[in-house]
């Protein structure tokens, strides 16, 4: 049964902006001021510049191949099975956390009227309780029980969810700016604009919250399969959210640096705290007697991560289906029932959900743990659009990237600066969760049938394993997550740049021949 065409630009177009306004703008300002100051300002444009060379390289792959979940495959078509398979697994991994994330927001900011959802620990920070955990595992049955129903369905009532989750952050943003009691001293007295430096920024990129924040262009890119026009209409909805988010975060991260209490900065920016942090815009608006505004806000506070974790709950269900597609995952996840969702893989994607749900205490914790293999994910797609460009230039690109080359390494480059920044704690545990993976996965393959194993382009997956351990080593001497600190900011960030640039020719170089590119194409085609 082939997924309908139920979605129009606009439908798309609210689907990205609704995926990328949720928990993000609620939690976000706080982590990142946290470890950039005022300069966190600019991380978010930073954040928006960049996501564009990676937006306009998914664009031109997304439009060719109009498939539900179609992600999953780029790699599977440039460099086979394996590649596929590990790389489409980290995408579900990727996904089906942040469905959880959405669910744990909604209660980590409902715990300020009900205090019984959240507990002390031994260090006297905040985390959920038993009741906290179980009322996060109900939101998320809500997620994807509503997700059952017609992708059409959904669309429509997120369109006009995401019309609130764009106006109630503005009219906070606004609201904070234009406050007499607004504080723009804070923007150079506490230690200068950038009291962290250029270090400050990049680490507020990648573990501060705003690249998961800027993940949800994918939604779109995601729902093609099941979109009208594709060709024209997936480009232009995933730049046009993309503009929108980023203006929309600028606004947001000011108004939260300069509705800081002095009080609260006494110790600096990276010792920032006041009452209510738990729902940190809710404690400012408290503080400075936004009652009105406050009531506004923490109604949003349900909408937005509840509304961005429907939109992720589908597009987790398309990752596995997609994945079913090119048989990494069993053919029962591929079936559709009568509304032409992926049913079984929604409850799949269910399970997962409620065991990453208890591991983790709060939002942050998720979301650092998220960021590692989100940025593996987002490195895949410059490699593998060069690749098809070199190898199969004939096939139909209805939007040609131009100067593709240039800007799919930019892109790539961008993913390793990313990876980089990162750090050296949170990568070495996404590579050991990699590695344990890929060797059960081996054993139990191998046990199976062992002909198999030959059909895996084993060699063409390797570039993967030399970009993971690589990262880990340059982040180990670096100072970025409890490295060594070895190598200056200014050296490591050259290192990664141009191991990148290393890596990109190698990934380019091992990709499959021409013959089996368009075999692996028609294979999911069909």
């Amino acid at each position: 049964m082939l997924p309908k065409r139920n979605i129009g630009l606009i439908g798309v177009t609210l689907a990205s902006v609704g995926s990328m306004i949720g928990s993000g703008w609620l939690f976000g300002p706080l982590y990142a001021a946290q470890m950039a100051g005022p300069a966190s300002i600019l991380s978010w444009f930073l954040g928006g510049f960049f996501f564009i060379f990676i937006v306009l390289v998914f664009s031109e792959l997304s439009s060719m191949f109009p498939i539900m979940g179609g992600l999953t495959s780029y790699s599977f078509f440039s460099h086979g099975k394996f590649t596929g398979i590990i790389t489409g697994w980290i995408y579900f991994l990727c996904f089906a956390t942040i469905v959880p994330i959405e669910s744990l927001a909604v209660v980590q900011y409902s715990s300020t009227y009900f205090p019984m959802l959240v507990t002390s620990n031994s260090l006297g920070k905040h985390e959920l309780s038993t009741i906290g955990y179980f009322a996060a595992a109900f939101i998320l049955f809500i997620m994807i029980f509503v997700n059952r129903f017609s992708i059409k369905l959904l669309t429509r009532t997120n369109s006009i969810a995401t019309i609130w989750k764009v106006l109630v952050p503005l009219l906070i943003a606004f609201a904070f700016i234009f406050s007499s009691q607004s504080n723009y001293h804070n923007l150079t007295q506490y230690d200068g604009f950038a009291p962290y430096g250029i270090q400050g920024i990049m680490a507020s990129l990648s573990v501060g919250g705003i690249i998961f924040a800027f993940g949800g262009f994918q939604s779109g890119i995601i729902l093609a399969g099941e979109t009208k026009n594709p060709q024209r209409n997936i480009p232009l909805a995933t730049i046009s959210s993309l503009f929108i988010v980023t203006i929309l975060y600028v606004l947001i991260q000011t108004a939260f640096v300069v509705a800081v209490p002095d009080t609260s900065l006494a110790q600096g920016w990276s010792h920032l705290n006041f009452i209510g942090d738990l729902g940190p815009f809710a404690g400012l608006a408290i503080a400075a007697g936004f009652t009105i505004l406050c009531a506004f806000l923490y109604i949003d506070a349900v909408i937005s991560p509840f509304g961005s974790g429907l939109i992720m709950t589908s597009t987790t269900a398309r990752v596995m289906h997609g994945l079913g597609s090119i048989d990494a995952a069993p053919k029962f996840v591929t079936k559709l029932n009568k509304h032409g969702s992926p049913e079984n893989s929604l409850w799949l994607s269910f399970a997962v959900g409620l065991i990453l749900i208890f591991p983790f205490p709060g939002w942050k914790e998720m979301v650092t743990f998220l960021t590692s293999s989100y940025v593996v994910t987002l490195s895949v797609t410059p490699i593998a659009l060069v690749v098809l460009r070199d190898k199969y230039p004939e096939l139909k690109r209805p939007f040609k990237l131009p100067f593709f080359k240039f800007i799919s390494l930019f892109a790539f480059c961008i993913c390793g600066l990313m990876m980089h920044w990162i750090g050296f704690t949170v990568l070495i545990k996404l590579t050991c969760i990699i590695i344990l993976f890929v060797g059960i996965y081996s054993i139990v393959l191998y046990q199976k049938r062992r002909s198999l194993i030959k059909t895996l382009d084993l060699k063409s997956s390797s570039w993967i394993f030399v970009y993971l351990s690589g990262f880990t080593l340059i982040n180990y001497f670096s100072k970025f997550g409890n490295g060594t600190g070895q190598l200056s900011t200014l050296n490591s960030n050259i290192i990664a740049i141009i191991f990148s640039l290393c890596v990109f020719f190698f990934a380019c170089k091992i990709s499959l021949k021409r013959q089996q590119i368009i075999k692996n194409i028609d294979e999911v085609k069909k």
